[in-house]
């Protein structure tokens, strides 16, 4: 059945997102949130689209069946004219038959996932855990590291997010790594440590969340022949350096958006901004989270304008994005230019050092 959009779905623009604001990963989900309400809180006083944006951000507590039933509310009950940065690839998933029935605008997933990429539906503006990888065996290469296990999750999205890895391995000419899963929620256990390390790898190459990191790493940490570890953004640096500390010294993790630091603020002038708003908004400290949910919200607000009161409808949006081809949100830098859905690139390596601080 075909849904077509309503010219106007209310006064305010409506904009959904289901993020985890409960449980192991409700930081993030508070981060993300509030990076995007403080663009929006600064659109709206200024009047610049002529209406209110509203986000409405419900809690999927990192359960994908309560993500989906948060889609289904999102469209259906709040009337919401784009879904926008959902936590991760599992709670997005779902939704990608829903957004394609409804000729919406799936935005700027916190996922480089390959299992998102391919949906017509679906933009971002992070790099893809491809090239992510890609990043992180340059650097192990030049370092003279080139045996890696790879640890991922024993679902599709673990799976894909393996494949990533895999791909980025073929590219430059290895093989294939071998593999270790885990199910998602579930603690990492001695068995799995065991055969992670059982092929002698130089490193551990993670594409889970920070949990199984932190399982491993405390394994591992009165070992004399401890393997340190290379992760995805999929990681959350902040987390990983609070809840482990000095075990997790050397840990590399990709970073997809530049540092939220002072440091950054003249070479791209967004950070600041994003810095700023952020502070004016809620008194809270830029991190990467936010930073990336600042500048998802920035290029959304341009779609937007793009559009104009007479096509902002779904699918009018929708069509903006497709055509806003090169986007200088001052000093970061998109492309949606013929075709691509997938506007960023931006890869940067961390690594936690003294101070328990990830610095490049």
């Amino acid at each position: 059945m075909v849904v077509f959009a309503p010219a106007v779905f209310a006064e305010d623009i409506v904009i959904g997102q289901s993020v985890a604001l409960s449980g192991a990963n409700a930081d993030i989900g508070r981060d993300m949130r509030g990076g995007a309400l403080a663009v929006f809180a600064r659109v709206n006083a200024s009047g610049a689209l002529g209406r209110s944006i509203q986000l409405v951000t419900l809690d999927n507590a990192n359960d994908r069946n309560r993500a989906a039933q948060n889609t289904q509310q999102l469209l259906d009950q709040h009337k919401a004219l784009a879904l926008f940065g959902y936590n991760s690839a599992t709670a997005s998933l779902d939704a990608l038959p829903l957004v394609a029935r409804n000729r919406t605008l799936f935005f700027a997933p916190f996922s480089g996932s390959l299992s998102l990429r391919g949906h017509p539906n679906v933009f971002t503006i992070r790099a893809s855990y491809q090239e992510e990888s890609a990043k992180i065996l340059e650097a192990k290469r030049e370092m003279g590291a080139f045996k890696t296990a790879v640890l991922s999750y024993d679902d599709e999205v673990g799976r894909s997010n393996y494949e990533a890895v895999a791909a980025a391995h073929v590219a430059a000419g290895m093989a294939k790594p071998p593999s270790v899963v885990v199910k998602r929620g579930a603690p990492l256990d001695k068995a799995a440590v065991t055969a992670l390390l059982s092929s002698a790898p130089h490193y551990v190459f993670v594409t889970t969340q920070h949990s199984p990191v932190g399982d491993y790493l405390k394994l591992t940490a009165d070992d004399s022949s401890h393997v340190p570890v290379a992760a995805l953004s999929f990681v959350n640096p902040d987390e990983l350096a609070d809840g482990i500390g000095s075990a997790a010294r050397g840990t590399i993790v990709a970073q997809v958006m530049p540092a939220p630091r002072a440091a950054s603020h003249v070479s791209r002038p967004v950070v600041k901004e994003c810095a700023d708003a952020l502070e004016a908004f809620n008194g809270a400290k830029l991190n990467y989270t936010s930073l990336e949910s600042c500048l998802a919200a920035k290029t959304l607000v341009i779609a937007m304008k793009k559009a104009g009161p007479a096509k902002l409808t779904r699918e009018g949006l929708l069509a903006a994005m497709g055509s806003l081809g090169r986007v200088d949100l001052n000093g970061f830098v998109l492309n949606y230019a013929n075709g691509n859905r997938h506007g960023g690139s931006f890869v940067d390596l961390t690594i936690l050092s003294r101070g328990n601080r990830f610095v490049r």
